[in-house]
């Protein structure tokens, strides 16, 4: 009961923000539609749980639990030594011998990442989120829903900015896919890294579309990049070559394919060189330790939808012939042929829709002779094909392929979208919930 009460709270509080907070002010869609998406949303959280709690039993490997539960020892401690929780929760001397005990204790703590430990951040998170929850899970599922929304309403807004007459299909894409509707409802990494990377984009499009130089966007511009530096720093480095692309770009839009190609080489050549600099180790050794430790996950866990990918090595080559296999993973994988389970059977419907979309938007790319509707279609193509490239080269489990391409998602509809013809009904839709 208690769980729901709380739960109840802080859905009433979050709708009361909806019509309150800039992002969700759109010129062509009310807040009403972000609402019934947010309930949507809601509904998606409440069946990961279930699908948690009643399918995936286990809570030691369970996504939605591993963080909350090793949250709760530091959650726990508040009760009996509040300056060791203060000290976890802030990261103050927290390396300290006598809060080793703690970390013992949790399952994810010593979590390796490609370059930082984001477990750590979501264990904290998740312990400050217990202040208000008292303990109790679905609370958190709704602060994660309404900040994922946050991200998404953001990223939408992003879009349409760029392109226009395709607001209800756009809204379709970035919301409502079943990838993103369900793994940005639970408390999961992808959520908070939705939520930054979204926020993020809007501010710097207030920056450098708007010019507006504030000392609020300022502000929102550190918050943001220190979100996604702890929880997925690569996408930092990932987004580097796109404003420095964004910034050439927005005044002259001549030659976009050449200059976003000399971005990426030259940004490119910048990471070969200075990699062991930054990261102590080659590219390829970093992917392959990535790799190694799927495998050692898979087989730990007995993973279903483990599949066969290419062994990589320890040199750059192998990783330029494997890249096209690590797209085609990603984007087409799984397959309804590869259904094992309900995740999988949605992701690979979703797959589907993809494929058939991404066929129409081909022939509409040959029959406009490769024009480029926006800049940022260009842009938003590099980006997300890094990603695909990224997991799709160090994941061999399907379930863990479909989570982490969840953040480029957006990016590749909204590229296939820009080259598709607007659509009447679409636009007198739209209309209508304008209206409503």
């Amino acid at each position: 009961m208690l769980e729901f009460i709380l739960s109840l709270a802080i859905i009433a509080f979050a709708i009361f923000l909806i019509d309150r907070i800039p992002v969700f002010q759109h010129q062509k869609i009310n807040t009403g539609t972000f609402k019934i998406i947010f309930l949507v949303k809601l509904v998606a959280g409440f069946l990961l749980y279930l699908i948690y709690t009643r399918y995936y039993t286990d809570r030691a490997t369970a996504d939605i639990f591993r963080y909350f539960d090793d949250a709760d020892i530091m959650y726990q401690s508040l009760f009996t030594h509040p300056y060791d929780y203060l000290r976890m929760l802030t990261g103050y001397d927290s390396a300290s011998p006598d809060l080793q005990h703690y970390y013992d204790a949790m399952r994810n703590w010593y979590n390796t990442d490609m370059v930082f430990n984001d477990t750590r951040t979501m264990i904290r998170f998740s312990a400050f989120l217990k202040l208000f929850s008292l303990g109790t899970y679905y609370p958190h599922a709704v602060v994660m829903c309404f900040l994922s929304l946050c991200g998404l309403t953001a990223l939408y807004r992003f879009f349409t900015s760029f392109i226009e007459g395709k607001e209800l299909v756009l809204l379709v894409a970035v919301f409502l896919m079943p990838s993103t509707l369900i793994w940005t409802s639970g408390l999961i990494k992808e959520a908070f890294l939705i939520f930054s990377l979204g926020m993020l984009l809007n501010t710097l499009y207030n920056l450098i579309e708007k010019k507006e130089v504030t000392r609020r966007n300022f502000w929102q511009l550190i918050i943001f990049l220190c979100c996604l530096f702890f929880i997925k720093p690569y996408i930092i480095f990932l987004l580097v070559p796109c404003i420095a692309s964004w910034m050439l770009l927005k005044n002259n839009a001549n030659t976009q394919f050449l200059k976003v190609v000399a971005v990426y080489f030259v940004y490119g050549c910048l990471v070969v060189f200075t990699a062991e600099f930054l990261f102590g180790k080659r590219i390829p050794k970093l992917l392959l330790d990535k790799q190694t430790e799927f495998f050692h996950v898979a087989d730990r866990d007995h993973a279903n939808s483990l599949i066969q990918i290419p062994p990589l090595t320890n040199a750059y080559s192998s990783l330029i012939v494997n890249a096209p296999n690590a797209i085609k993973n990603v984007i087409f994988r799984p397959s309804l042929f590869e259904v094992k389970n309900p995740l999988i059977l949605l992701a690979a419907i979703e797959n589907l829709i993809i494929t058939i979309s991404l066929l129409f938007s081909l022939y509409f790319v040959f029959k406009s002779k490769f024009k480029i509707a926006s800049y940022w279609v260009l842009i938003a193509f590099f980006f997300c094909m890094t990603i695909f490239v990224l997991t799709g080269l160090v994941t061999p489990i399907l379930g863990a392929i479909v989570r982490y391409k969840v953040p480029a998602l957006p990016f590749f509809l909204f590229v296939i979208i820009s080259y598709l013809p607007e659509i009447n009904l679409g636009n007198s839709i739209s209309n209508l919930i304008k209206k409503n």
